[in-house]
């Protein structure tokens, strides 16, 4: 008797699962009708800021019913796996984009919300409220070797040229002050710190387009930095001289004490009469 209600029992159990499995196929063969088979879509893995420079490790995959795929998007033809080919080309294609707008942590990535370092994506964004951006010229010797990048933060020396004299009797004399002190540099030429360091340029080669990386490029012949809308008519005034200098010195960015420096005259160092400041003020950004 228990065995035959064992027996009972069992296939009861296995009518029931069939007719659960039928159901759920059932409902799945619906769904995909109703909305379309899944296909895998990029998300973002964290909230993205507007202006984020996307990485790898910013968006995943998720599988999404089709009809649930956001216009332009970035997505597949079907299910992919993140060890794919597919997927790999697909993210090395995404990876060095700006978000032009926020994108939220789950929501899709679409080509609309992205683009590649361009104009639009510009320095405009990065200037500080209240603060003005000015480019000044940056040779060999100006940008310490053109070790200067951005997001550095330099001090900048002019060197004034002055003509006094009697009657017809006229000698050159240079001054030297620190004008700024503790600048952020924003931009080298056109490599700024809100976008890749990249450049697209014309292979005479083959007549291909090709990506030069610009991480280690000097070849830019302005900084651009970060001031007072004062400190820039101030530099505006000494550029317009082409007798004066400009120099900028490299700090490490950790340190925000502003030096009170004398200004700086050839007999200064003639009579040995230049000396550390005997004081230091912290600075404040």
């Amino acid at each position: 008797m228990n065995s035959k209600a064992m027996t009972l029992s069992l296939v009861m159990a296995g009518i029931a699962v069939f007719f659960v499995t039928s159901s759920v196929t059932s409902i799945e063969e619906e769904a995909k009708k109703k909305f379309g088979d899944e296909i895998t879509v990029l998300v973002a893995k964290a909230d993205i800021k507007e202006m984020d420079t996307i990485s790898d490790g910013m968006i995943e995959p998720r599988s999404v019913p089709r009809r649930f795929v956001e216009p332009s998007a970035v997505a597949f033809n079907a299910l992919v796996k993140e060890d794919s080919n597919d997927y790999a080309m697909e993210v090395k294609r995404i990876i060095g984009n700006v978000a032009i707008v926020p994108i939220k942590k789950g929501e899709q990535l679409s080509l609309n919300k992205i683009t590649e370092p361009n104009m639009r994506t510009g320095l405009a964004p990065q200037v500080a409220p209240g603060k003005r951006a000015i480019s000044i010229t940056a040779g060999e010797i100006e940008s310490v070797g053109k070790l200067v990048k951005p997001g550095d933060r330099v001090d900048v020396i002019v060197v004034l040229s002055t003509a006094v004299g009697m009657g017809g009797d006229t000698t050159n004399s240079k001054i030297a002050k620190t004008y700024l002190q503790d600048a952020v540099v924003l931009a080298v030429g056109r490599n700024i710190t809100n976008n890749i360091a990249r450049k697209i340029e014309l292979d005479g080669a083959n007549g291909k387009t090709r990506v030069k990386s610009l991480n280690d490029f000097d070849g830019y012949a302005s900084v651009t930095l970060e001031v007072d809308p004062a400190q820039a008519q101030g530099l505006a005034v000494v550029m317009a001289d082409p007798m004066n200098k400009i120099y900028l010195t490299l700090r490490n960015n950790d340190d925000t004490d502003r030096n009170n420096l004398n200004v700086t005259r050839k007999n200064d160092l003639i009579n040995g009469e230049v000396r550390m400041p005997a004081q230091q003020a912290p600075g404040n950004r």
